[in-house]
């Protein structure tokens, strides 16, 4: 991870944890969660995707919500792009939540924040001559995401929630061969790991 995104997430987390000690409400809340993520490259699969997280009240209406995540796609090859195999990611997101109807037991919100994701590059093996060996490895980088949702309020402290989210991440990848006669070699190309999620999850206010 670079100075400058450390420099951003700690600037960040500190701005929206002192907001929330300064909030007019006392109540927070954790979350778990799991749903579907349908990529918009087509040579990555679809899946499964789960998550977990916490929020803080700002003012009146709108939350901090920290969120961790992860998602697993099945890369198929494509030229100049990645190689069969599995890509995985785990982002990390801050979002700001602003709920239409608080005292109701129906509450829509919508939200909107960024993140850090974390990706990880399982290349299937490929055949290549003794002389040469090829991998591949997908950067961590910034992402943004917005969505909507609704909150249904099972008992005083205990919720059941929905939500669609659009996930956006423009990520960069590296090709590297490393031949014994000729050296190594290295190739930069651009990835699409825009995604659009729905979740369904349970929340629990402390």
């Amino acid at each position: 991870m670079s100075q400058k995104t450390k420099c951003f997430l700690a600037i960040g987390t500190a701005l929206l944890l002192n907001a929330a000690m300064m909030a007019q409400s006392p109540q927070s809340s954790a979350h778990i969660n799991g749903g579907w993520s349908w990529m918009l490259e087509d040579t990555l699969d679809s899946g499964l995707k789960t998550g977990f997280g916490f929020s803080l009240p700002l003012l009146n209406k709108t939350t901090a919500t920290f969120d961790f995540g992860y998602w697993k796609s099945t890369v198929h090859q494509k030229p100049n792009m990645l190689f069969n195999g599995t890509l995985s990611m785990a982002p990390f997101q801050v979002s700001l939540n602003y709920y239409f109807f608080e005292k109701k037991r129906v509450n829509p919100y919508v939200f909107g924040g960024t993140g850090i994701v974390f990706t990880h590059f399982e290349m299937e093996d490929i055949v290549t001559i003794p002389e040469v060996s090829i991998s591949q490895n997908v950067k961590n980088g910034i992402s943004f995401h917005a969505g909507a949702g609704s909150l249904f309020r099972m008992k005083k402290n205990l919720a059941f929630y929905a939500e669609v989210c659009f996930f956006y991440r423009r990520g960069k990848a590296t090709t590297t061969m490393e031949d014994m006669n000729f050296g190594r070699s290295t190739e930069d190309f651009n990835l699409n790991l825009n995604s659009l999620a729905f979740s369904i999850g349970i929340k629990y206010f402390l």
